[in-house]
């Protein structure tokens, strides 16, 4: 499976919006998603995370470190 950050920072860019914007989508503080992906923090994305952002990419959960 390809790399899920990489995945995710393909998809934001796809759909021009910007990292903070995303942290807010999921209800983060704005700098969330830009941790995760530039500092590997937190490692992985929670279920309720990876579930916002599949539905709002229109994609699988897995391609995002979930489940296959």
């Amino acid at each position: 499976m390809d790399d899920p950050r990489a995945t995710l920072d393909e998809l934001i860019r796809a759909r021009r919006v910007n990292y903070s914007s995303i942290s807010r989508l999921l209800g983060r503080n704005v700098s969330y998603i830009q941790q995760y992906m530039r500092k590997g923090s937190p490692r992985y994305l929670d279920e309720r995370d990876r579930h916002i952002l599949a539905q709002f990419f229109g994609v699988d959960e897995a391609v995002l470190g979930g489940p296959m």
